[in-house]
């Protein structure tokens, strides 16, 4: 049971960090500022582009909390 958790923990490891670099970075930061870009970057806001990082955000939040019970849980287990 320990080693079908901790394959479990590594694979939503991967997917977490899978996720995470999948999505589009934001208009924020100090190198925004510098560049002198928009605001708006010439980024299209609306489409799948949006529906996609929206599915991104849904399956990294669902892996996080499954990552953070394994991890709660695996202490407990022989």
């Amino acid at each position: 049971m320990r080693t079908v958790l901790l394959v479990a923990l590594f694979a939503l490891w991967i997917i977490i960090m899978a996720c995470i670099l999948m999505m589009n970075p934001k208009d924020a930061g100090i190198g925004m500022g510098i560049g002198g870009v928009s605001a708006g970057g010439g980024r299209n806001e609306y489409g799948s582009k949006k529906t996609m990082e929206g599915k991104l955000k849904k399956v990294a939040f669902v892996c996080s909390i499954l990552f953070v019970l394994v991890c709660l849980f695996l202490p407990f287990v022989d």
